[in-house]
């Protein structure tokens, strides 16, 4: 669908939607209106494609590294301004010509996303295709890329296309470009996920993917990054091994026992003590004090009688 012109009216309109109601609104209107841009953007802020989920995961992992932290909040004010960079860059069209009648480029992209990100001190990095426009050094081979990207915007295979073929194009710029280059394009390949992003981009569209990627990725090379010099070894990726799960034990082992609360010690307890036994008298008297006397043989009579 190419895109319808806009008049000053509608650009106020847009500017009210993004004022009092929401980037979603305004992105909306101009999705209806042809604009291509207005989908990549609002696939971004709902996360809800593989390019959108990967941008503000790029933004994110570029943000950890410079030290700033992204909250909602910090999203928030990063897609009212990146809302507001479009409408400005559509209101400078009809500034110029009077009326707006195309999308907008990639310098006028690169261009609000750079301001955008550096409103909240981020560094122009944070955006996924810095890097990429960096390593493409022709205006031409910019602007190519860019219309495709704009071309891929709804339709999740185009967009996976897209996706495998940036990272191709890195990739190679990461071990055949020079210093710079080389520096740029494994910066950028360090914050990607490509295992996971590539693997969940290929499964079941292997051939469709395939087909769209390579017309683009080698007119890039070759354009970029000139003929591959012989020799040179381009890794390609291998998807990780599936880990071997463990195996699960045959035995349940029982838990131990809860020991049972020590007992407190008995009192001890003490026997009266006994009164010792005398040993026997020896002189036939009786024990002293005892109040017997002798007994029997002699004849005489007790010390007392019981009368």
């Amino acid at each position: 669908m190419m895109p319808q012109n806009l008049t000053q009216q509608d650009l106020k309109s847009l500017d009210i939607l993004l004022t009092h109601d929401s980037v979603s609104s305004m992105y909306a209107v101009l999705q209806l209106k042809g604009y291509n841009y207005a989908i990549l953007a609002e696939n971004v802020v709902s996360q809800s494609s593989a390019s959108g989920a990967a941008a503000v995961g790029f933004m994110k992992a570029t943000a950890e590294r410079e030290g700033i932290v992204v909250s909602g909040d910090t999203l928030n004010f990063i897609y009212t301004k990146m809302a507001r960079g479009y409408l400005d860059a559509l209101a400078a069209q009809y500034k110029t010509q009077g009326v707006v009648n195309r999308d907008i480029n990639y310098r006028e992209a690169w261009s609000f996303h750079n301001k955008a990100f550096g409103d909240y001190g981020l560094s122009p990095d944070a955006w996924t295709l810095n890097s990429v426009f960096t390593v493409v050094a022709s205006d031409a081979m910019r602007e190519y890329y860019w219309s495709e990207i704009l071309a891929s915007a709804g339709d999740p295979i185009a967009e996976a296309a897209i996706l495998v073929k940036t990272e191709n194009l890195m990739a190679t710029a990461s071990v055949i470009g020079n210093a710079e280059i080389k520096a740029v394009a494994q910066n950028w390949r360090a914050r990607v996920d490509t295992p996971s992003m590539t693997a969940a981009v290929l499964n079941g569209t292997v051939g469709m993917v395939a087909d769209r990627i390579g017309g683009l990725f080698r007119e890039i090379s070759d354009n970029v990054l000139g003929p591959i010099p012989s020799g040179t070894v381009i890794p390609a990726w291998v998807p990780p091994p599936t880990p071997t799960p463990l195996p699960t034990p045959n035995v349940v082992t029982a838990p131990l026992p809860i020991p049972s609360a020590p007992q407190a010690p008995s009192p001890t307890k003490y026997k009266p003590r006994k009164r010792p036994r005398l040993p026997p008298p020896t002189t036939h008297q009786g024990h002293p004090g005892s109040g017997y006397g002798p007994i029997g043989g002699g004849g005489s009579k007790p010390s007392f009688w019981l009368e």
